[in-house]
């Protein structure tokens, strides 16, 4: 099984991805967490535009940058779970990338398109967040908001992107919560799928 933890930085997806494999494993599943960006090559660029901002990237090299890092995960690291019986467990998918992206004035359509060719997942959680809450919570944690992401009118327009009929599939969590709710909620719907 393939699932998927999606939402606006300061959302929570990280901390319920990490605790979803955590009770898989304590039911008897074999699961693996996986984040993307990735740390391997591609996934260091985009890291750098997170922490030095953009500079001389523009909006179609760093989605380059995402699609080349996506598919070398997939092919190191998603297929051969998903193929090995692992339920993998994702920290941000190809929904942050047409998300995102988006925000940066590139189509929808072709970051769609671009892809098309990656493993889909079997269930996709939205964490559902104000931009300015999730910010708030990452002003608290260490070494508070990166450079070229987490500000507030480019977080305005990926909520805004994740609100279009593109994403419609995903199901939608109320962010706002406890941890222990969302997880709770999280948990019911993913074993009563898994069985």
């Amino acid at each position: 099984m393939f699932i998927v933890m999606e939402g606006l930085d300061g959302s929570g997806k990280t901390t319920q991805a990490e605790l979803l494999v955590k009770r898989l494993r304590e039911a008897g599943k074999k699961a693996v967490y996986l984040k993307e960006p990735t740390n391997g090559e591609w996934g260091e660029k985009i890291r750098k535009i997170a922490t030095e901002g953009r500079a001389e990237v523009t909006p179609e090299e760093e989605l380059r940058f995402f699609i080349n890092d996506r598919a070398e995960d997939v092919e190191k690291n998603i297929m051969p779970a998903l193929e090995s019986g692992v339920v993998v467990v994702m920290d941000r998918y190809y929904f942050s990338n047409m998300a995102y992206q988006s925000a940066l004035g590139l189509d929808m359509r072709e970051i769609i398109r671009l892809n098309a060719g990656f493993p889909k997942p079997d269930m996709v959680f939205f964490i559902e967040m104000a931009p300015e809450d999730g910010l708030e919570r990452i002003g608290n944690r260490a070494g508070g908001a990166n450079v070229g992401y987490e500000k507030i009118e480019f977080l305005k327009k990926v909520h805004e992107a994740f609100g279009r009929p593109e994403f419609d599939s995903m199901i939608r969590l109320d962010g706002k919560r406890t941890v222990e709710e969302v997880s709770g909620e999280i948990w019911q719907k993913v074993s009563e799928a898994i069985g």
